[in-house]
């Protein structure tokens, strides 16, 4: 009887704000909950608009003019490594020479393929264009592995009979594994760069909506037991952002999970609630809206905010984890890596990157970052 529990709750709120003000709450909790859908749950695969103009080319720098889309305090105004991409090119930036209002001077870390004066641009924290091939010259092959809800295509990187298994956070696509890679396939790892559900091109879950690890753990599992079919005997288990959920998941619900040796972390969501409260702070819910409409989202949309707190069994958890989260993330709150770290420190290597964005950690230093990923591969248990 969870929804009867939850529409209980909600009848407490009647006389402490009348009926009009019940009223009211009410239409702000279902409004909330729109925005919750539309945002956290509903997947939307519109490419990133450019919301950079260049001004001026120069030998080794570009200079760019942010519009209103690319705000206050983007990635335009972070130091790092990022791309430059634009319709039919793309190169990439790095430090900050200048910075005045509205427009940034960076250094253009390519010779070749520049963008023109008055391009539009935008910057990618991907980093890097296309596939292991096109970005780095590392062979790969295009695979399919099986799930509950059909095929789902994969990035393989051959190598030796340890896997590396990356998934990608929300609405994200599997670039985003480009950065790590390198330093995974040097050390002779397989890599395995999946796909899963409500990704664009394959099977959408039943519902159609993003589900933080409930379901998608399950399109994990079928590629891990991909890996353990085509010779691997171990296996490691990179996730990003929301892909840290679904590992979190797998770890806690398959029984494949005991062929793990190894999982990295990168700006992790470990706990469900604790992200939607996040955002709704930033926005400056008050705190009556946000309890109220998590409640009322959960009995909507079919939401059990325990059973996506997967820091509640963090005591449950066996491997090494490396875990990544920069301390100016505004998506996922960097006190859920903390919690983490704090509850397990015999497992966990915490990374907390400064200054660093959501999954901005490799792009504000890069060499440390692969330095890390080296390191705690090197030093897993053989």
């Amino acid at each position: 009887m969870p929804h009867l529990r939850r529409w209980k709750t909600a009848l407490f709120v009647l006389p402490a704000v009348g009926l009009v003000g019940a009223a009211a709450l009410f239409g702000a909790s279902w409004y909330y909950t729109e925005s919750l859908k539309n945002d956290a749950l509903e997947p939307d695969h519109e490419p990133p608009e450019p919301d950079l103009e260049v001004i001026a080319v120069e030998e080794g720098r570009v200079t760019l003019r942010a519009t209103s889309a690319a705000g206050k305090d983007g990635d335009w105004t972070k130091p790092g490594i990022f791309g430059l991409e634009w319709d039919g090119g793309y190169n990439q930036v790095g430090a900050i020479l200048a910075m005045r209002s509205h427009e940034v001077v960076r250094e253009l870390l390519q010779s070749e393929d520049l963008p023109r004066a008055g391009e539009q641009v935008r910057l990618d924290s991907f980093a890097f264009p296309g596939d292991p091939k096109q970005a780095f010259g590392i062979p790969f092959k295009e695979v399919l592995f099986t799930s509950p809800l059909g095929e789902f295509p994969a990035w393989f990187v051959d190598g030796g009979d340890r896997w590396a298994i990356f998934v990608h956070g929300k609405g994200a696509r599997r670039e985003e594994a480009l950065r790590m890679l390198p330093a995974v396939s040097d050390l002779g790892l397989s890599a395995l760069v999946i796909t899963y559900r409500n990704d664009v091109g394959v099977p959408a879950g039943p519902d159609g909506f993003y589900r933080y690890g409930k379901t998608e753990w399950q399109d994990l599992e079928g590629a891990a037991e991909y890996a353990l079919g085509q010779g691997a005997r171990e296996l490691v288990l990179i996730g990003f952002s929301m892909g840290g959920g679904i590992v979190m998941s797998f770890l806690l619900q398959s029984p494949l999970a005991e062929r793990v040796v190894g999982v990295i972390l990168d700006s992790p969501m470990l706990d469900f609630g604790a992200v939607i409260d996040h955002g709704a702070r930033r926005r400056n819910a008050p705190a009556l809206l946000r309890a109220t409409g998590r409640r009322l989202a959960g009995y909507r949309f079919d939401i059990d905010w325990g059973e996506l707190n997967y820091l509640s069994r963090a005591d449950e958890l066996r491997v090494p984890i490396l875990l990544f989260h920069g301390d100016d993330d505004d998506r996922v709150p960097v006190e859920t890596s903390d919690a983490l770290a704090e509850a397990r420190p015999g497992i966990v290597t915490y990374v907390r990157a400064s200054g660093a964005g959501h999954v901005r950690s490799w792009n504000m230093d890069p060499d440390a970052y692969a330095a890390a990923v080296r390191e705690f591969l090197v030093n897993l248990e053989p």
